[in-house]
This record gives structure tokens, sequence and C-alpha cells, in this order.
């Protein structure tokens, strides 16, 4: 390796360095139940409220990653980074009015689009700095970072909220992301790297290919489980007669596997493409589906609601590598961005459906069997996608 392939190795290191910097801070907006009681109290409303205010942020974040190949096109890097570096302080005038509808602007849109663009544009980056050889270990990094921010601000906020006020605390938390992303873009900056990408409009209508539906259908079906446990674990561990204490640990270590699973999947993509890996972990998703149905024990169910969860997060890392090599670099973005849409999807219904299901049978059996009838039909969708690591 002569002079020259040194230095833009580690230019390259360095925006990668910067990405994981980037989806670190803005994988905070996941930490949002540490939150949730302050806002009661300062809102004066009750939990399906509040919750409507990370409901809000994750369609603002979805639609951020929808639209992403668009903002990629017209406007650089640099000015994205130091946009989603402002628009949480700037949500804070919104949310600092103690409103309801203050922090449906300043947390659920401000934030939230802050945060889909900032996953959204350190995959596209991290794919473009990246060797394809290591392209699946690079993007599952990204989205394993993302989980991490969730982990490590749900121990920051609420230390923060004990020391300083609530009010303040999360003035601090959001000034903290904010210093974060622009530590990411002075990187950015220095690593030199160019980020442009001419998309040939002779392979525009590979983007309409129906292998795009089979991919969302797939997403949808697939990480439906990993949202509904994340979302209903404290209570489902409650009601099978666990302790508060053991459902606190079960969500931190949730997240937690989260995102050394994504870590692992990715390894195991450039290892052997995307779709074995993909079919084994629905598989072993199925069946720790199944096995949640039938177990009584606390102890076990502990350990299948981590393992879901575990699951979820390596498909999600999975995915963003899977479009890639069906269609290519050049348009990837967009398709990913469609395909995201999936768990924008997931994430509303499946919190909502399992709530609902619950209240009809007093218990969350029907809505494991529905997601078990799930993952089943997505291990089918996936398998049925031609694919070829080559591509």
């Amino acid at each position: 390796m002569n002079l020259q392939d040194r230095v833009y190795k580690n230019e390259r290191k360095l925006a990668l360095v910067a990405c994981l910097l980037i989806t670190f801070g803005m994988g905070s907006i996941h930490a949002f139940s540490t939150l949730i009681e302050g806002i009661e109290l300062q809102t004066n409303l009750g939990r399906m409220s509040s919750s409507l205010i990370y409901s809000t942020a994750l369609i603002n974040g979805t639609l951020a990653v929808f639209v992403g190949h668009i903002l990629y096109q017209k406007f650089s890097a640099i000015k994205l980074i130091a946009l989603m570096a402002i628009l949480p302080v700037i949500g804070l005038f919104f949310s600092n009015s103690e409103s309801w509808i203050g922090w449906i602007i300043g947390y659920g849109i401000f934030f939230g689009f802050s945060s889909g663009i900032g996953y959204g544009l350190s995959l596209h980056i991290a794919s473009l700095v990246t060797e394809k050889s290591r392209l699946g270990f690079a993007l599952g990094l990204i989205t394993a970072s993302y989980a991490f921010g969730a982990v490590i601000f749900s121990v920051v906020f609420p230390v923060l909220f004990n020391y300083f006020g609530f009010e303040n605390g999360y003035m601090i938390g959001v000034g903290t992301i904010s210093i974060i992303v622009m530590i990411a873009l002075f990187l950015l900056v220095v690593s030199k790297v160019q980020l442009e990408i001419i998309v040939d409009t002779s392979i525009q209508k590979h983007s309409r290919n129906p292998k795009i539906l089979k991919l969302w259908v797939g997403y949808f079906l697939g990480v439906f489980a990993g949202l509904m446990i994340i979302a209903h674990a404290v209570p489902l561990i409650i009601s099978l007669g666990g302790s508060v204490a053991v459902s606190i640990t079960a969500i931190s270590l949730m997240s937690l596997g989260s995102g050394v699973a994504g870590l692992c999947a990715g390894w195991l993509v450039d290892q052997f493409g995307c779709k074995r890996p993909l079919l084994a972990i629905l598989i072993i998703n199925a069946i720790a589906i199944f096995s949640l149905s039938v177990m009584i024990s606390i102890s076990l169910i502990f350990i299948l609601l981590v393992l879901i969860a575990s699951l979820y997060g390596a498909i999600i890392a999975i995915y963003p590598t899977l479009v890639n090599h069906l269609v290519g670099p050049d348009l990837s973005a967009k398709v990913y961005g469609r395909v995201f849409t999936a768990w924008g999807a997931a994430g509303l219904l499946a919190p909502s459906l399992a709530g609902w299901l619950y209240e009809q049978n007093n218990n969350y059996d029907a809505a494991i069997l529905l997601t078990l009838a799930m993952s089943i039909t997505s291990l089918i969708v996936i398998w049925r996608i031609k694919y070829s690591i080559e591509r």
C-alpha cells in the first residue's frame, strides 16, 4: 500500500467515525421513555397524549429517511449535518413552552426529522466510503451506534434530571447531542472525502423492481415482533408475574443486545451475503416467539425477550446492505428510503395493536401468536427473493 492509499484509507475511517458519532447522538431520540413522566408533569396530560409525541418523532424520522435521497443530491453533507445539529436546539424553544403542542413540534417534528436525517445520511456516507467487502460490517456498525445512543442516553437523561431538574436537564442533554454532531461535522470536514454521487438515469427503472415490495413486506413483518416486545416488555413481564426491577433490567439488556447483534450481523453479511444470515435470524426469531408463547418461567421469558430484541437489531442492521446488494450503490439511498417506511409502519402499529389485543383478552397470548405468524411469513417472503452476493 503506497502513501496515497494509506492517506485515503485514513480519510475514509475518519468519515466513518463521524457517521458513528452522528448516529450515536441521534439514537438518543429512542430514550424517550425517560422523558415521559417529566412531560406528563409539565403538561398535565396522560400517557396516551405523551406517547403521541414519540409516535410523531417516529413518523418524522421515517419521513426524513424516505426523502433522504433527494436531500443528499440537493444539499451537501456538511449542510445537512449542521442542520441536524441545529434542529433539536430550535426545538427547545417549543418544548420549553411546557405545552403538549410544544413537545409535538420541538421533539416530535424537529428532533424526529433530525434523527431520521442523521440515520439515513450516515448509512449513505458509510456506503460511499467503505469497501464492498466490508460494507455489511460498516452499516451494521452504524445501526449499532444508533442503538447504543439510545442505551447511553437512557442512563444520561435521568442523571441530568436528578441533578438539574427536568427542563434544565433536558436542555443540557440536547446541547450535548448537538455538540457531538458538531464534532462529527468537524471530523467530516477534516477527512476531505468526496461524497458526491451521480445517479445514472438509465438505471432508475430498477427502483421500481417488484423486489422492493417483497423487501418492504419482509421488513415490516420481520421487525414487528421486536418492536412489539420492546414497547411492551415491562407490562408483559409484569403480567406474567415478574417484578418491575426485572422488567427494567430486561429493557436495558434488550437495547444493548440489539446493538451487539447488529455488529455481529454486519460481520456475517460480509462473510456469507445477506440472505442466509437473514433467513437464519428469522428462523431463530420464530422459534423464540413460539417458545415465548408456551414458557411460564420468568427467567426463561427474560432470556427470550432479550433474544427477540437482539434479533430485531440484527434484522435492521442487515437491511441497508441487502438493499445495496440488490439495487446497487447508486439507488440504495432512494430504495432504502422507501423500504424503511416499513419500519415506521410497524413502529406505529405494533405497540398499539398489541395493546388492543391485550385489552380484548386480558393477556398477550394473541399478540404473541400474531407476531409468530408474521415472522414465519417474513421468512417465506425473504426466502423467495432472488439474491446474489456478487450483485
